[in-house]
Order: structure tokens, then sequence, then C-alpha cells
């Protein structure tokens, strides 16, 4: 236990670390107007390097199936919330292409990470009809204006059961106004390693299947398709219990 205990506090440090360079060296990017930061690879490197760095010190075994389906033309990744893992998990499956999250608004009053989301993400308010409306148009609009994809966690929350649940429309939103395609991202295990809350991370095989670029067909009402990418989600199952 001891030894478990030096690891996670070896592995906290080494992510303060890492966040605290990023913010260091991309703290120019970082106070700059939106349309610089999502515009520069020079800036999103900095980014996967953090991403690959914060995965490395979780020290986790992480195997990933189907990562040639990221596209290299923005579309709209969609994954499964398990943990706060999940962040640089995703985003180091992009290798450095320019993105944009789509984050749940109340992440802005986190302390100290609070200020970082607000400049790498959009803000979605679901507190109220109008305001999730409001929130989904603003964030159309702004991806449309740029070449990056937009990363969006589609159940809104996340779940610790190991479960799919239900997906919130805003990812068929921006389907439908962009006319990009939905990349569906499936974690597994994640939230037997590092739930909301916990302070000891548990040593578990991290599984992440891509799946293949899904288009919004001409004829498809959302409804459909957004139970089309969800039945995706379904359907996948983990490689470990596969192989048991």
């Amino acid at each position: 236990m001891f030894i478990v205990f030096v690891r996670i506090l070896f592995s906290y440090l080494l992510s303060f670390m890492i966040l605290a360079f990023f913010v260091i060296f991309g703290f120019v990017y970082l106070i700059l107007p939106e349309k610089y930061r999502y515009q520069s690879r020079l800036f999103y490197w900095m980014v996967n390097l953090t991403y690959i760095g914060l995965v490395k010190a979780t020290f986790l075994n992480v195997s990933i199936r189907g990562r040639e389906n990221i596209p290299h033309c923005p579309s709209i990744i969609a994954a499964n919330h398990q943990s706060v893992l999940d962040i640089p998990l995703v985003g180091s499956l992009v290798g450095g292409f320019p993105h944009i999250w789509l984050a749940w608004i109340e992440l802005y009053k986190w302390f100290g990470l609070g200020p970082l989301i607000k400049k790498l993400s959009l803000p979605i308010d679901v507190s109220s009809l109008q305001k999730a409306v409001k929130s989904l148009r603003k964030s159309v609009n702004t991806v449309q204006k740029y070449h990056a994809h937009a990363i969006i966690f589609p159940e809104g929350q996340r779940y610790t059961d190991g479960e799919i649940h239900k997906f919130f429309g805003g990812f068929v939103a921006l389907a439908k106004k962009t006319g990009r395609p939905v990349v569906p991202v499936r974690i597994f295990n994640l939230e037997k390693v590092y739930p909301p809350g916990s302070f000891l991370a548990a040593r578990y095989p991290i599984y992440i299947v891509v799946g293949k670029p899904m288009h919004m067909n001409e004829n498809e009402t959302d409804v459909a398709f957004k139970n089309r990418v969800h039945q995706w989600f379904i359907e996948q199952k983990n490689p470990e219990t596969e192989t048991q």
C-alpha cells in the first residue's frame, strides 16, 4: 500500500509539473484572442505534448484500437465520459490537430484549472432550455469558423457505472450545421481507475475504441442520427471481457 501511495503522489507531482510547463510556455497563446489560438499549430503541438505527458504520468497501460479513423480534416469527436482523465486521453488521439472542446460551464468554476479550461473550450450551459440553445448556437458559429475538430461528451456528465447513458443532441446540431462527420470514441475501464472524487488511482488497463466517421444522411432525422451514433457505443464490447 505504501508503494501505491508513493506512486500516486509521484503521478500527481508529474501532472502538476506538466501543467505548469504548459501554462508557462503557452501563456502568450492563452492570452491571445481565440482566432489565434484555434489556428496555431505550434500551440496545439504544445497542447498535444501536455496530453501525452499527463497520460504517461498516470503509469497506466492504454490500448487504442481504430486510431486511424481520426480524420485529418475537421470533424466532431464524441466520447463517453467517465473521469477527468478522459480529457488528455481523448485529446491525445488527435495528434496536435487544432481542436475545440465543448465543456459544461460548471467546469469553469474549478479552482486553479477553471481559467485554463475556459481558454481551451466553449461553454455549454444546460441550466435552462433558453441558455442551452444560446450556448449551442454560439458553439456552432465558432466551430464553423475554424479548421479544427470539435470534441464533445454527448452524455453531458461523468458516469461511473461503465454503461452508456442518454445522449444530448448537441453533437447532432453540430454535424447538421457544419456538415462534418461524427467520430465516436468509446473508453473502457476508466471509471474503475479514477472515478470522480477519488484521490488514489487504481491500476487497470484502459481500452479505447475509435469508430469510423459517421455522416448524417441526407434524409436522416436528428433523432435517427443521434440514435445511430448512440447504438454504436452500445454495441462496443470491452476488449478485456472478450478475451476472458
